[in-house]
């Protein structure tokens, strides 16, 4: 049967490893536009990180394991402990509330491409600029629906140690572990939030719906894809940054945060956005099964001829 194939990727049902390595190919076919979309959003939040703990950075850790006396708490906080732990906490959420920002840049780069399109940067980030909103908003409801069944569990634990309770400690224990597994089951429902909102203009509760309709029939193949990705993306991201964040953190000085700030910026550019691109494939998988878009992209393209 023959198969709509506009872009880099054959549209037709993928498999776990028809994604991964479609992922590699949309990012080798699009890599100056996703860099330039991804960069410019990954690497200022990086260096500020990096330059806002540049105090702990600066310590000589090759130092401190010859002579352990040698760590100085007052020089590893630069002298102001709670000035510090707060700006790096500024730039760790940062860091986080960049992600939906890559992830729907990412989508719609790699969501025109597959379409047979050629996205460009520029218009890529006005669009997702467009749909900052609902990429914030969708994000916090997504990890607040993580986080619930966690800090359900917790207030178990506690009210079960405060009342020398072995029962409600016990009840809190499978809490905690029912929510770790729903909390992995949310992770796959909600995959496709981020391409729904930029692909289809769709606002935070359409999207998270949207999601967990197309994603809901094939729940374990794509938790699979989830976990399996990001496996293979951490690791790329260890062996990627290790080269600059390894010296820095070991031998330690002035410029060490700079060193960090390179790996984490390299790391970054690359694994941050081939998740998006599992998410995307993710999206597209699920609309040819389900809604046969294969067939709609084919006739398209019959009509324009």
């Amino acid at each position: 049967m023959a198969q709509a194939s506009p872009g880099p990727l054959p549209l037709h049902p993928m498999t776990l490893g028809d994604i991964l390595d479609g992922a590699f190919r949309m990012f080798t076919a699009n890599w100056r536009t996703i860099l330039i979309v991804a960069g410019s959003l990954i690497v200022p939040v990086q260096v500020l990180s990096a330059f806002l703990q540049r105090d702990v950075l600066s310590l000589d850790l090759l130092q401190m394991m010859r002579d352990p006396t040698a760590a100085d708490v007052q020089a590893i906080v630069g002298g102001d402990a709670v000035t510090d732990l707060a700006l790096a906490g500024v730039a760790g959420l940062a860091a986080v509330f960049v992600l939906p920002f890559v992830a729907g840049a990412v989508a719609k780069v790699v969501g025109g491409s597959f379409l047979g399109e050629r996205p460009e940067a520029g218009p890529v980030l006005r669009a997702v600029g467009r749909r900052w909103w609902s990429l914030v908003v969708s994000f916090v409801l997504v990890h607040l629906l993580y986080g619930l069944p966690f800090l359900l569990a917790l207030g178990v634990l506690v009210a079960g140690a405060v009342a020398e309770s072995g029962g409600v400690i016990a009840v809190g224990v499978v809490l905690l572990l029912a929510g770790g597994l729903g909390a992995l089951a949310l992770m796959a429902l909600f995959m496709a939030v981020a391409p729904a909102v930029v692909v289809e203009s769709l606002g935070p509760l359409a999207a998270m719906g949207r999601s967990f309709r197309l994603v809901r029939p094939r729940l374990f193949p794509v938790l699979g894809v989830a976990l399996v990705s990001g496996l293979l993306a951490s690791i790329l991201a260890n062996v990627l940054s290790a080269p600059f964040t390894w010296p820095g953190f070991a031998v330690g000085s002035e410029a060490a945060w700079v060193l960090v700030a390179l790996g984490s910026v390299v790391g970054g550019l690359v694994t941050t956005p081939l998740v998006a691109i599992v998410a995307t494939l993710v999206y597209f998988d699920a609309r040819i099964r389900h809604e046969a878009l294969d067939l709609e992209v084919m006739a398209a393209e019959l009509q324009a001829r």
